[in-house]
């Protein structure tokens, strides 16, 4: 598979991934993508996130370290706002609407207070698998490259997770999320299922889901730890 545009993020994944990644069923899509998407550059448009972070959410682990997948929908299109995990930020950047809710739910339910930074990193690193269904965007036009092909490849990431992972939860927020529920084999895996986090939605059901609560409560009856929610962890599951 050559690739222009993301041969930088390809580069930087897990290898499991990117044998994920390599796979049949999605080669012609990233060949595809990635044509759309140098294009798109060589035009001048701008992109988001940085074409190296586009695979941000698949460095810190294999499918089978996976605990939690909180899956998003496209990113940011805000300069400086998509970093390649759903819903996350860079440090120092100003917390998005969404982003606001889930810490006001994460301080309902677990008493943890909002976070001065929207870098969701801390949770990656413990093996939340922060993915978005689309992993592109141009500037300002938020789902503009929701027919790229992307949901092919971010299918195959969930499926990788559902067949090769011992067990994890699955946290869909709203309806693009929700339209992933028949690939998850909940025989082995669970689902929480809510509104979206966003202020059109989150007084129709996100806010009292008690999801992060419910995770750990789920992931400690099966051996696997418990998620520290509240950002100022360090620890790493991948060393």
């Amino acid at each position: 598979m050559t690739l222009d545009y993301l041969s930088p993020a390809l580069a930087r994944v897990h290898p499991d991934w990117e044998t994920v990644l390599r796979r049949h069923e999605c080669t012609r899509v990233l060949v595809d993508i990635d044509k759309a998407l140098s294009a798109a550059a060589q035009d001048g448009k701008a992109l988001y996130p940085p074409r190296e972070q586009i695979f941000h959410a698949l460095t810190f682990g294999s499918p089978r370290d996976v605990r939690v997948v909180i899956l998003g929908q496209d990113p940011y299109h805000g300069e400086g706002e998509a970093m390649g995990l759903s819903f996350s930020v860079p440090d120092g950047v100003r917390v998005p609407p969404s982003l606001r809710n889930i810490y006001k739910e994460l301080a309902a339910d677990l008493g943890i207070g909002p976070a001065n930074s929207g870098d969701l990193t801390p949770w990656a690193r413990q093996g939340v698998l922060l993915l978005n269904s689309v992993f592109s965007v141009e500037a300002d036009r938020a789902g503009s490259h929701g027919k790229l092909g992307w949901q092919t490849v971010s299918d195959a990431l969930i499926d990788a997770v559902n067949e090769e992972n011992p067990g994890c939860v699955f946290l869909l927020w709203g309806n693009w999320a929700q339209g992933k529920a028949e690939r998850i084999d909940t025989s082995r895996h669970t689902i929480f299922s809510s509104a979206h986090p966003s202020p059109l939605a989150a007084h129709r059901g996100f806010f009292g889901n008690h999801h992060f609560s419910q995770a750990n409560a789920w992931l400690a009856a099966r051996g696997r730890g418990t998620v520290d929610w509240s950002l100022t962890a360090t620890a790493s599951l991948f060393g």
